[in-house]
């Protein structure tokens, strides 16, 4: 018999490889920067051009490397940081394995430039594939530079996995944010297609936490601290007022490497329990340092999940050190450093003025157990007292009354905007008498429609109404804009604010109107109707991290991915009906939308319950 079982190509080896270490263009990104940092660098530039696909470049001014490490370097498992099994339990440094060059060098073209400082010229080592096209001598620069180009050149089915553009250049950055994050005493410039987006100069922990997510988390962040034989914790924790949906700042590092570890990250959240709403997400910036001794960062080839010796020990830690913080942050006293210092206390003059000493009110031949009748209450003290109070109430009354008509008259506004937007029904579709209808649980609204029983999800239906209006809006009708007497300034990330400038147009029509002021700042001169300018920090936020969750479903239209994501953020920000009136107009906008019975989604709006259906449940 033959034998079948043959050793693969060292090319194709590299290439599985590569399926584990590279899988997108952020992993190459990752484990250059990482090499950077282990080199001693003290300024990294990283070059990025297509979101990563066309090319991907770091720069550093490291120790660089002699010319036969520069070709030995792309070997699998070569390393010059570990040298036995047991070094893997005293790390220090990002990278150990020796496999990132080997597999990245599989799937593209490689061009590394590097120098060290006592060598006269640097060394150049060109491959494609894993083929080695040139290992010369050449002139460079101190440290070492490294291009990677084409990724996946030949490896077309690799590329075709890889999403678009914005969703690409998001994981870059989340990668490049993780890495300049915890090593605050480097320098790092970030570039793509050419453009610099983020410089970052040496500072503490907090300013480049500022200098990466914007000037509006100043104000957000509150500092953690503790100190044990077992761990050393610092960072900070965001206020639970501003809690997100979303995962998206939350980071934690451990011996200054970025892990993701479900029981530290449940350790934290739990300590801000009844103090964020259910289903969102604190921030957090921690740093963790512990003995290397009792953590294995070895159980992925990502080397970011990691297993911790005594994860209970931690937890407990953790947990208790978030929770103080968080009562620290509650009790500590606001004081105003800018007010005067002394007491104003008013003079007196003991020649001319005399202390009044305070009066009450009381009726002393008041009675609580005695009934106070009509005739009683037209006179005596009581019934003085009555009387006033009386008058008070009907100021009170007409006070109210005035308020009633202003609101009667913006809820009729309200209505003929809505016939402008909504087609009306014909009556006979919507047979239905709303008085006889309730709410249920502040969320379903139960009513008799066309002789069913009907349960209508109030916050399923109102993002079908809403993304049917935004979509309106967008393709026929904009919204008019409120402006601001004073415009709003946000502060956004640089993908988050190329993000941001990709879609203004379409936001103007939805009523935003945002205005560049530098690269990561905007000013919001004005938004739509109804809508408070002091919250559109959040609200922009919030809307472009689901427009960027939705870009893999709604490539193309992008019309539809805005008015989807605005109509989720907003569905579930209504106010309870206050009447029978708005309980039927709602119902009404809800049938006059194109596709009345799902959500753009597909999620149900409503249940028809017949009297057959009825009658069958009570049917043995």
């Amino acid at each position: 018999m033959n034998d079948i079982i043959h050793l693969l190509p060292d090319a194709v080896a590299n290439q599985i490889a590569a399926g584990e270490v590279v899988q997108r263009p952020a992993s190459v990104v990752k484990e250059l920067l990482e090499n950077a940092v282990d080199a001693g660098a003290a300024n990294i530039q990283l070059i990025i051009k297509d979101a990563g696909r066309t090319l991907i470049q770091v720069v550093d001014d490291g120790k660089g490397m002699s010319f036969n490490d520069a070709r030995l370097s792309f070997e699998r498992h070569a390393t010059s940081k570990i040298t036995s099994a047991d070094d893997l339990f005293h790390l220090k440094t990002k990278g150990f394995r020796g496999e990132a060059l080997a597999s990245i060098a599989a799937i593209a073209q490689v061009e590394m430039k590097t120098k060290q400082a006592d060598d006269s010229v640097g060394t150049l080592v060109i491959i494609e594939g894993s083929d080695v096209k040139e290992h010369a001598p050449t002139a460079a620069q101190d440290g070492t530079s490294i291009s990677v180009k084409n990724l996946f050149f030949n490896v077309p089915a690799r590329r075709n996995f890889l999403k678009s553009d914005n969703i690409e250049f998001s994981h870059i950055e989340e990668e490049f944010n993780r890495v300049a994050l915890v090593h605050t005493d480097l320098s790092f410039s970030f570039y793509h297609n050419g453009k610099l987006l983020l410089q970052l100069q040496p500072s503490n922990f907090k300013q480049r936490i500022v200098s990466i997510f914007g000037a509006h988390f100043k104000d957000k962040l509150y500092p953690v601290e503790m100190t044990t034989d077992v761990i050393n914790i610092s960072g900070f924790i965001a206020k639970p007022e501003n809690a997100k949906k979303k995962k998206s700042e939350q980071y934690m590092f451990m011996n200054d490497r970025f892990v993701r570890h479900s029981l530290l990250n449940y350790a934290v959240e739990t300590a801000y329990t009844q103090l964020i709403p259910e289903g969102y997400k604190p921030a957090y910036f921690l740093k963790l340092e512990v003995d290397p001794a009792t953590i294995d960062v070895n159980i992925s080839p990502t080397k970011v999940e990691v297993k911790l010796q005594d994860e209970r020990l931690i937890f407990g830690f953790l947990n208790s050190c978030v929770k103080k913080a968080i009562g620290t942050m509650s009790l500590a006293p606001q004081i105003d450093f800018d007010g005067e210092s002394a007491l104003e206390v008013t003079q007196l003059h003991p020649t001319t003025d005399k202390p009044v000493f305070p009066k009450t009110g009381a009726n002393p031949n008041y009675n609580p157990f005695e009934s106070v009748s009509s005739s009683t209450r037209g006179g005596g003290a009581h019934g003085d007292s009555w009387r006033k109070e009386s008058g008070n109430l009907s100021g009170w009354a007409d006070f109210l009354k005035e308020i009633k008509k202003e609101s009667d008259n913006i809820s009729d506004e309200t209505k003929q905007h809505s016939d402008n937007i909504f087609k009306e029904q014909p009556s006979e579709e919507l047979a239905f008498d709303a008085k006889s209808s309730f709410i249920l649980q502040n969320r379903y609204i139960v009513l008799k429609l066309n002789d069913n029983l009907t349960i209508i999800d109030i916050v399923a239906a109102r993002e079908r109404i809403l993304f049917e209006r935004y979509s309106d809006s967008l393709e026929n009708q904009p919204v008019s804009v409120q402006s601001s007497l004073f415009p709003e300034t946000v502060t956004l990330s640089a993908a988050g604010a190329e993000l941001l400038l990709e879609i203004k147009d379409e936001l103007l029509k939805l009523g935003y109107d945002i205005e560049q002021i530098d690269r990561t700042s905007f000013a919001v001169n004005g938004v739509p109707f109804g809508e408070e300018a002091s919250a559109v920090q959040s609200s922009i936020e919030e809307l472009l991290e689901s427009y960027k969750t939705n870009l893999f479903l709604y490539r193309s239209e992008k019309k539809k991915n805005i008015a989807l994501s605005l109509a989720r953020q907003k569905c579930s920000r209504f106010k309870p009906f206050s009447n029978d009136t708005e309980t039927e107009e709602f119902v009404r906008q809800l049938f006059a939308c194109q596709i009345p019975y799902t959500t753009p989604s597909g999620k149900k709006t409503l249940c028809v319950l017949s009297d057959n259906m009825i009658k069958d449940m009570f049917v043995k």
